[in-house]
């Protein structure tokens, strides 16, 4: 079988071979669970895949939106991985505990990253998935007024809403703003 699949498509029956990379089974059912081309090898079903999607190291730059902030933890949902323009596999969410977003002591985790913000942060634990944005050019790449959700303007240190001129503070990258990360 040389053919080339798409996620979901179905391959065979479990009772016909033994699940390699890229396939799943689903009742009894094998599944290709990525784009590629099949392979066959000694009763094993693999899918070898066009493109490699591109999975998540200690030390990688990655850009995210918080989900949610906690106490002490902000959870953040990956989106891409730096140097990649594909999405990524899926990661789950990743967590920025407060003692990862600066050098300086930080009383209230709120006043360094918000709901919906999207940041640049750098992979310290690829297991738990921990994320640290102590790095001058990590934080903050773009935010919303918490007040009337209007775009903020990046004033020296602070944040400005150019909407309702709420002023809030954030961990800002030193890209904020620029589009680049």
């Amino acid at each position: 079988m040389n053919k080339f699949v798409m996620p979901g498509d179905k391959l065979s029956y479990a009772e016909e071979y033994i699940t390699g990379e890229g396939v799943y089974e689903e009742n009894g059912v094998l599944f290709a669970a990525v784009a590629g081309k099949v392979v066959i090898e000694e009763k094993i079903i693999k899918i070898v895949p066009v493109k490699e999607i591109p999975k998540i190291s200690k030390g990688d730059v990655v850009l995210g939106k918080i989900v949610d902030v906690r106490n002490s933890i902000a959870l953040v949902e990956i989106v891409r991985k730096k140097g990649f323009d594909r999405d990524l596999a899926h990661t789950g969410l990743a967590a920025l505990h407060i003692s990862n977003v600066q050098n300086d002591y930080i009383k209230d985790l709120s006043t360094a990253v918000r709901y919906m913000d999207i940041i640049k942060a750098r992979v310290i634990d690829e297991n738990k998935l921990t994320l640290s944005t102590k790095e001058a050019d990590m934080g903050v790449l773009k935010s919303i007024c918490s007040v009337c959700k209007s775009p903020m303007i990046r004033e020296g240190d602070l944040l400005k809403c150019p909407n309702c001129g709420n002023v809030e503070t954030r961990k800002i990258s030193k890209d904020y703003g620029t589009g680049k990360w």
